[in-house]
């Protein structure tokens, strides 16, 4: 009996995850997918980092099938604002239909024909699959058939992810690979994007938030290669490292093939994976070329390396996002030489320069999301996901600083704050006879959480047509006043008896009546505007800063 060989076109059968402005989920294949972006709110998949992997996939194609546009930068990204490049898109993928076969026999997409090991060892499907953690299958909502054979759909989702965020550790040794010792492939780091601190803008549909991104030229305003191909405009791989220089632009980097893969499938589903070592790529000084990250100046690196280095900024999975406004917007627009200083992403940068040309409306209301994968026991596992976004003006992207000041600013008003109310709880703790560390960490983490969607709003509110934004500043205070000192008094009532009778620390004293003084002397030397309005007193009179329990 002949068994007919499995097929799966990605032009044309449904496989990219999009949800639609209710929130409905469905999968959409590549055609229809861009000729279709304004309908869909976003797109979807397992896990956030998926949906990442598949933008940047989209965004190749998307910058490809422009390439041959005259005109700067800027003339061009204009241009596709008011009218999408719908037929330019399906266009180019007709013309490069036979790359995008997801089991062609000689050329299968993001896959290497023939893969196989020196014993035909195949793998499971949990060293594809990221929310399969090795080792530890009882964190997953998997079980049973649904690891052991996937759909193709599927199948095609984690490949794309697997060259953007496999874990290290070691690999399938490939077959004609030199590298390989002992049958195994050894480490050479996380897939390329797993090391980056994932950030992309976020617009009203799936076509904005694709043009946002669509950063047509490097930080020096030089236009990108037209050499910068994806694989499936070069020659196919083979099992051993491709013999370049390192990435040739975006494209070359948003389709890095980090590894070397073939899906083994039955007639209808995919059953394993061969999955070996790919192209491994040093992460610094990547800037010019890799736009979907913010980069943090390495000064150990530079010295020994006699060279500036910047490096991913990556994110931490124990910190929200408006919390690091700072590192992602703090060198926006900046001149300074890069030289000791951090580099804000690409994609920031780039809708600065659209919005000082006049080309984007300052006022449009965009999300920065941010996504990233934190791995763990040497980069071999997945340990955790970072997926967390915030909106915001597009203003606060502009070289003119007021509005990210003021926006940064304020994060730092509240992280003073924080720190303040953590100082109260190590005091009430201490002069109870307790240790201090356990109260600061949880009052500071109770905090933040209070301080998070009250911020969220407030940065949304903020007009970029304001000339002075002294008035939205105050407003923050007296928003973070309420809060922390409301937090503050809960502390306060909740202390033990020991804490209000008080012992002696570290030679001084201290009790819940000297730790609420000096809580409340700290946040009104922290938020002034709050204590320099005037009083009523209960007389009449008015007076300036004394201590009054009102609402502010």
């Amino acid at each position: 009996m002949t068994t007919t060989a499995p097929t799966f076109d990605l032009l044309d059968e449904p496989w990219i995850t999009v949800t639609d402005h209710s929130g409905v989920a469905q999968e959409m294949s590549l055609r229809d997918v861009f000729a279709h972006a304004d309908r869909f709110a976003a797109l979807g998949g397992e896990v956030p980092t998926q949906e990442f992997a598949i933008a940047r996939l989209l965004l190749a194609i998307l910058h490809r099938s422009i390439r041959h546009r005259r005109g700067t930068a800027v003339e061009i990204w204009s241009q596709l604002w008011d009218q999408w490049p719908g037929e330019d898109i399906d266009h180019y993928l007709v013309e490069h239909r036979a790359r995008f076969q997801l089991f062609h026999p000689a050329t299968p997409f993001f896959q290497v024909p023939g893969l196989r090991s020196e014993k035909d060892a195949v793998s499971s499907l949990d060293k594809l699959i990221a929310d399969v953690p090795n080792g530890a299958k009882y964190f997953t909502t998997r079980a049973g058939r649904g690891i052991e054979r996937i759909s193709f759909a599927e199948a095609a989702r984690w490949l794309v992810h697997a060259h953007a965020f496999d874990p290290s550790g070691i690999k399938t040794g490939a077959d004609g690979d030199a590298r390989v010792k002992g049958g195994k492939g050894y480490p050479i780091g996380v897939a390329w994007a797993g090391g980056l601190g994932g950030v992309y803008l976020e617009g009203a549909n799936l076509r904005e938030t694709l043009l946002l991104n669509l950063v047509l030229a490097d930080p020096n305003d030089v236009r990108f290669s037209s050499a910068d191909l994806p694989p499936w405009e070069r020659d196919p791989d083979g099992p051993g490292v491709r013999d370049v220089n390192g990435p040739s632009g975006p494209v070359d980097l948003f389709t890095w093939q980090s590894r070397r893969v073939r899906l083994i499938t039955s007639s209808s589903e995919v059953t394993g994976v061969v999955l070996c070592n790919g192209d491994a790529l040093e992460p610094f000084n990547k800037h010019l070329l890799e736009p979907m990250t913010g980069w943090r100046y390495s000064e150990v690196q530079s010295k020994k390396s006699g060279e500036p280095r910047h490096y991913p900024a990556v994110h931490s999975p124990e910190k929200s996002l408006w919390r690091g406004l700072r590192s992602l917007l703090g060198d926006v627009a900046s001149s300074a030489p890069l030289g000791g200083r951090g580099i804000a992403p690409g994609v920031v940068e780039w809708v600065g320069t659209l919005l000082d040309r006049g080309v984007f409306l300052d006022g449009h209301p965009i999300r920065l999301h941010a996504v990233g994968m934190h791995y763990i026991n040497n980069q071999s596992i997945v340990g955790d996901i970072v997926d967390d976004a915030i909106s915001f003006s597009a203003a606060l992207l502009a070289s003119d600083p007021r509005l990210w000041v003021c926006a940064v600013n304020a994060v730092q008003v509240a992280e003073a704050a924080v720190d303040e109310l953590g100082a109260l709880a190590a005091n009430l703790t201490l002069a109870s006879g307790g240790e201090p560390d356990g109260a600061r960490g949880r009052a500071r983490e109770e905090g933040f959480f209070a301080l998070e969607a009250p911020y969220r709003n407030w940065l949304r509110g903020l007009d970029p047509q304001t000339i002075d934004y002294d008035p939205s500043a105050s407003q923050w205070e007296q928003t973070v006043y309420t809060i922390i000192r409301r937090l503050g008094d809960e502390l306060i009532t909740s202390a033990s008896q020991q804490a209000w009778v008080g012992r002696p620390v570290r030679e001084r004293w201290m009790d819940t009546s000297l730790a609420d003084e000096r809580f409340f002397q700290r946040l009104r030397n922290l938020l002034p505007s709050v204590f320099t309005q005037r009083i009523l007193t209960q007389e009449g009179e008015t007076t300036d800063g004394e201590r009054a329990d009102v609402a502010w």
